[in-house]
């Protein structure tokens, strides 16, 4: 069963109402040649072979997909159109990264993550880059949320997510990874500069994949 609800993101200046998804009968993009096709044409997102699951959620405007295995991989992007008047305000860096910052602390965590788990915190955020190759990194935790249940503990894993948030071609993106993996487990507590680096060169890897038009 599909649940409808959403929220509103103030961005540049511009109230948007954000679709979240908890839950999806079909998928609305279009999968062919090994990759995954966004219904309102904007990215392609290469997937991975083997024994995936693929949600997805879109209206007219924004929407999002995620890509899940068994072995705790999660994988997606949450996408938004912006409104005109975002390439004027693009240009002020301050404004630009405080709507970055925003897509994360204001719309991801209480709409996204809480919902899943009331305890989810964002534990590690930073800018990378500048001009047209800023981004906004940061790593959340969602307790239990993870596709890995430990049998010992009789619960899921926790999820650890790397996010990373930028804009293009009239799109704002969030990006996002699971890092706390079957292959390559981590401490969601205890993060080490190691465990950021890796999940840095991760979004940077998935961001490259992608094709936009």
């Amino acid at each position: 069963m599909i649940s409808r609800k959403s929220t509103k993101l103030l961005f540049f200046g511009t109230v948007i109402p954000l679709l979240f998804l908890t839950g999806c009968a079909t998928t609305k993009g279009k999968v062919s040649d090994g990759s995954y096709h966004a219904p309102l044409g904007n990215f392609v997102l290469p997937l991975d072979r083997g024994n995936i699951r693929i949600q997805d959620k879109n209206d007219a405007r924004s929407g999002m997909v995620s890509v899940l295995d068994d072995m705790g991989n999660n994988e997606g992007i949450t996408y938004v159109g912006l409104p005109a008047n975002a390439e004027a305000v693009h240009n002020d860096p301050e404004k630009r990264d405080s709507a970055y910052q925003g897509f994360v602390r204001d719309y991801a965590l209480p709409s996204l993550f809480r919902p899943v788990s009331a305890q989810s915190k964002i534990v590690h955020e930073e800018f990378l880059g500048s001009g047209l190759d800023r981004a906004f990194f940061a790593v959340a935790v969602i307790p239990e949320a993870s596709s890995v249940m430990d049998p010992k503990m009789g619960k899921k894993w926790d999820s650890v997510r790397a996010l990373l948030v930028f804009d293009k071609n009239k799109f704002m993106y969030m990006l996002h990874s699971e890092i706390n993996t079957v292959l390559d487990p981590v401490h969601a507590d205890s993060l080490t500069d190691k465990d950021l680096e890796a999940a840095r060169k991760k979004m940077q890897r998935m961001l490259a994949s992608i094709r936009f038009p």
